[in-house]
């Protein structure tokens, strides 16, 4: 019956109640409670009383729980009665014969048992002979065996465990990884399926590139971290649009049609990661709200007009801005409107209509980007706080020399890229930062450089562009370079007017790159370039010399001793060669024959000229150089469409292979130039040529036309045959004092027309529909009749300032169907605000007129004015509410006149930002002058209140005058240099000086006051 048993105690359900310790430890009588019959079994012995051994196995049964010992625990039952010993005597001795077989095998196991352990102590031994320390304490021989077993039986639990538990991480991991692949190719696969034909789907990204989409997609994947949507047709987003993508790190809506309603308060609300934004070529009028992640916002080319203090509210992590191609002007930026972007570095602000640098630039600024804009001062101190400044860029603006203030740079530590090029610079400009390393002034009108002008550069300058400047030796002196002979590693004086080579090029230590290229130079003297006794090889590399009257045949041998590698010395093609080519009647390119054409190539080959095909060598030999841009038009803009490649590519006139398979189908007139000009790809310069008439045979595809400074009288009928393409035609400086009705029919395309300083005396009939902008400035203009500008519905701006012009010169309808948006009738004889012109003005300059008062109903046409000029006039008198009817106005001008009291309705002009009221009769300033009563009224703060030059005691305006200005520096009580750049700051005689906070009056202690007397 018990033999039952065995397989009960060595099933596995069995063997899990007790640990190999733990089986181990019964084996030697040691376990308690949990193995008590094992304990009975290992124990028991044939000299043990039978009573004792039924009693333990009993209890042991019964402690168990087995449900296979119920014979035991009948036995035991039967024990404990009193009434029949005898039975129980006798089932006790059957029970013993039965178990005294099962003890035999577990003795037999025991021994076993034993074995092993004698094993495991012997090794334990061994182990420890080998050196492992003693960690067991002295204790009884058994209890050292315990716990030497008890460890090995860790171990080896341990072990199994942990190699249970990487077999289940490996299993884990497998499928895993299929779950996310599965999960991936369906995320794909449903992505794929929600978005429209055309998109495609990456790893992490989705792209619809200019498939025409009007409606933002469905994107169901919420691991997208990038989102490409450009160069569609979005018109509007969803209030929820981007809240399934949590994830998104990069977002293109460029090239869409989005306006301001398209992003709403809560739009980005689930964009946390958002880190780039691209919202380029949209219609946004201001800066949307937008998530505090940001690092990079692009937001070129949309319309916007302001920026307000809050417009980066919250964009702390914010390293690039660019807002190029907007409407901004320096009155329409709030003074805090940056203040919240700490770590800004780039800022790109060039394309807008800024007249100066913005205040209030942030600090951390490193790169700051304001070309293509109308600046025409660098004023003081403007750029202190912006210590990190590195690269600053005022390319394509209005800058004279003298307009840059001596303390402009001044603290600007790491200012080392500065570029003024195309400005109007007539000298290197002195005061230069310290720091330069880099200096771009090409394309200004620049004849010399002073001496020592660039002596404080430190630690110098490295690259020097001078190009396209009017600079010829006497302009270049000794001491011109001064301090940067050992730093100048780059020097650009190409397309200049030089005629020899400057004799101080050789001081220079570590020139590497030298352009003389374009000039007029007839020789290279041995001692120009290099030194004769120089005794080890100049840094010099490359040297250009082409494009010059430079006979290569006799430059000296030592000319270019101290230059190692010759190939870097480029003296070929020469202009001589090519002039003598074209001028002379034997190969008159007129009368071009294709058997002729093997001349061409013969001198091509001659001359040595790089020629890939026998049409750029032809276009070589006419034009006799590319077309100087050491005169540009006083009208900015002019060359620089040249420049932008607008007028068409070289490429696109060129043969298409080498061979000159396409030579036959070349119009007959490409060649054509008209004798002294300059033709370059589509551009005609025949400026400063004393002509008397438009020259004859202008090549037809020509888009740019510059006729300036000549002595043209007229302007007859067929001048511009042909001339269909023309975009831009310049007739400034000449006497023109007559115009054909039908000179101008030809002209299809044309978009300006710059007529300034002639001598006209009513505007050309006949204009072109086409033209966008009129400058008609300095004639002796008198009258502007009914219909002079009808069917000029493309007119976008007119300057007709300068010609002595009276209010009675309009007649009634003279503006009839224009949709100007600046006009300028300044330097005129006006007495009053002209009536009846457009309406749609957002600009109006109407500056040193005599006009006398402005009376209520002058302005009521004018509301979408944003700038008014009426400085420099004699106006006495402003009717109240004459100013109720601009209140889009930002910015007023009111310098130099009679005032004797701050226009009534300022304070009512929610958007003003900018007044100019110096220079008047006003002796007193009330405190709600300029800012409205109530609080939050006012949209947009002062950036600028000038009042120097009036009678005012400033000491008793009270502090909340200028409750609504947003930095003290815009209050200008005192005085600031602001027209005349040969004006001058001295001390002497005079009012004293005041400068105002917000909250706190100074008076200075010297006195200061502004004369003309010579520099």
């Amino acid at each position: 019956m018990y033999c039952d048993l065995l397989p009960v105690f060595f099933s596995s359900s069995f063997f899990s109640l007790l640990t190999k310790r733990e089986f181990k430890r019964a084996a030697r009588g040691t376990l308690p409670v949990k193995g008590n019959i094992l304990n009975s079994l290992f124990t028991f012995s044939p000299e043990t009383d039978v009573s004792s051994s039924q009693h333990q196995l009993v209890d042991s049964s019964s402690a168990s729980g087995e449900k296979k010992t119920n014979e035991v625990q009948r036995t035991g039952q039967v024990s404990d009665t009193t009434t029949d010993t005898q039975s129980v005597m006798g089932r006790a001795e059957a029970v013993w014969v039965e178990l005294n077989a099962v003890l035999e095998r577990w003795a037999g196991a025991a021994g076993k048992l034993s074995t092993i352990l004698k094993e495991l102590k012997e090794e334990k031994k061994r182990l420890l002979d080998q050196g492992e320390e003693q960690k067991v304490k002295k204790k009884s021989e058994e209890e050292e065996e315990d716990e030497e077993e008890e460890e090995d039986d860790d171990d080896d639990e341990e072990e199994e465990e942990e190699e249970e538990e990487e077999e289940g991480e490996e299993e884990g991991k497998e499928e895993e990884g299929a779950e996310e692949e599965e999960n991936e190719a369906s995320n794909s696969t449903s992505t794929q399926d929600s978005l429209p034909e055309g998109c495609q789907v990456g790893e992490s990204r989705v792209s619809c590139k200019q498939i025409g989409l009007s409606d933002l997609p469905v994107i169901t994947n919420l691991e997208i971290t990038i989102l490409e949507l450009p160069g569609n047709n979005l018109t509007s987003i969803p209030p929820s649009g981007f809240s399934g993508l949590p994830d998104l790190e990069e977002l293109d809506l460029s090239l869409n049609k989005l306006d301001d309603s398209s992003f709403g308060l809560n739009l980005f609300m689930n964009q946390t990661k958002l880190k780039i934004l691209k919202l380029d070529g949209n219609e946004l009028t201001t800066v949307p709200h937008l998530p505090s992640s940001l690092e990079d916002l692009k937001i070129n080319n949309n319309k916007i007009y302001q920026l307000a203090s809050d417009s980066f509210k919250g964009l702390t992590n914010l390293k690039v801005l660019e807002l190029a191609g907007n409407i901004l002007y320096e009155s329409s930026i709030a003074p805090w409107a940056f203040k919240p972007l700490k770590a800004l570095k780039h800022l790109r602000l060039d394309k807008n209509r800024f007249s100066a640098i913005p205040v209030g630039l942030p600090p951390s600024i490193e790169e700051l980007r304001l070309q293509e804009n109308q600046i025409v001062e660098v004023q003081d101190r403007l750029l202190d706080k912006c210590v990190h400044l590195r690269v600053l860029d005022l390319s394509h603006n209005l800058l004279k020399e003298n307009s840059i203030y001596p303390e402009a740079w001044i603290k600007l530590p790491k200012l080392e890229t500065l570029d003024l090029s195309y400005n109007q610079m007539a000298v290197l400009p002195s005061d230069l930062p310290k720091t330069l390393r880099q200096l771009s002034l090409q394309h200004n009108h620049i004849h010399s450089i002073p001496p020592y002008s660039l002596s404080h550069l430190r630690p110098g300058l490295q690259t020097l562009h001078l190009s396209h400047n009017l600079l010829q030796e006497y302009g270049v002196l000794g001491k011109s370079f001064r301090g940067v002979y050992q730093s100048l590693v780059e020097l650009h004086l190409d397309n200049n007017r030089f005629e020899r080579v400057p004799h101080n090029m050789r001081h220079f230590k570590n020139l590497k790159v030298l352009r003389l290229d374009h000039n007029r130079i007839s020789s290279v003297p041995v001692k120009s370039i290099c030194k004769v006794q120089r005794t080890e090889d100049s840094p010099l590399s490359t040297v250009h010399l082409e494009y010059n009257y430079i006979n290569v045949n006799k430059i000296p041998r030592a000319a270019f001793s101290c230059i190692r590698d010759s190939s870097g010395i480029i003296l070929e093609p020469q202009t001589e060669t090519q002039v003598n080519t074209v001028r002379s009647r034997e190969l008159s390119v007129e009368i071009l024959q294709p058997k002729l054409r093997s001349v061409f190539v013969s001198l091509c080959i001659s001359a040595m000229i790089s020629c890939h095909s026998l049409l750029l060598l032809l276009l070589n030999v006419c034009s006799l150089t590319a077309p100087s841009l050491a005169l540009p038009f006083e009208q900015r803009g002019f060359w620089d469409f040249a420049m932008d490649g607008e007028v068409g590519d070289l490429k696109t006139v060129m043969m298409r292979d080498e061979e000159g398979s396409a030579m036959e189908e070349l119009p007959p007139d490409v060649f054509l130039c008209p004798f002294g000009c300059q033709c370059q790809l589509s551009v005609v310069q025949c400026s400063d040529l004393s002509l008397i008439a438009v020259p004859k045979e202008i090549p037809k595809d020509t888009k740019l036309l510059d006729l300036q400074n000549n002595r043209i009288t007229e302007l007859k009928e067929n001048d511009f045959k042909g001339l269909a393409n023309l975009y831009a035609l310049s007739l400034v400086n000449n006497m023109i004092s007559k115009v054909h009705p039908r000179a101008f029919t030809p002209l299809l395309h044309l978009k300006k027309l710059y007529f300034s300083r002639n001598l006209l005396t009513v505007v050309p009939k006949n204009l072109p529909p086409s033209l966008v902008e009129l400058r008609i400035h300095e004639n002796r203009i008198k009258k502007v009749a009914e219909g002079t500008f009808s069917g000029l519905g493309s007119m976008n701006c007119i300057e007709m300032g300068g010609n002595p012009i009276q209010n009675s010169g309009f007649e009634p309808g003279a503006f009839k169907g224009l949709k100007l948006n600046y006009l300028r009738i300044s330097e005129s004889k006006l007495t009053g605000i002209p009536k009846d012109l457009p309406d749609s003005l957002h600009e109006l300059h109407l500056d040193n007129n005599q006009i006398q008062a402005i009376e209520l109903e002058d302005l009521s046409r004018y509301k979408h004015l944003y700038r008014l000029g009426l400085g420099f006039n004699h106006i006495r008198m402003i009717e109240n509410g004459s100013l109720s009817y601009i209140p889009n106005l930002r910015e007023l001008h009111l310098e130099n006149n009679r005032l004797t009291r701050i226009p009534m309705g300022l304070a009512d002009m929610k958007y003003l930002q900018v007044v100019y009221l110096h220079s008047n009769n006003i002796s007193r300033v009330d405190v709600n002058d300029f800012c409205p009563r109530g609080f939050g009224m006012k949209r947009s703060f002062y950036n600028g209140i000038s009042l120097y030059g009036n009678p005012v005691n400033y000491w008793e305006v009270q502090p909340a005058t200028f409750r609504c200005v947003g930095d003290r520096l815009a209050i200008q009580p005192s005085y600031r240099l602001l027209l005349e750049p040969d004006l001058k700051r001295r001390c002497g005689p005079g009012a004293r000086c005041f400068v105002m906070d917000r909250m706190k009056r100074t008076v200075l202690s010297q006195p200061c006051v502004y004369d003309q007397s010579t520099q």
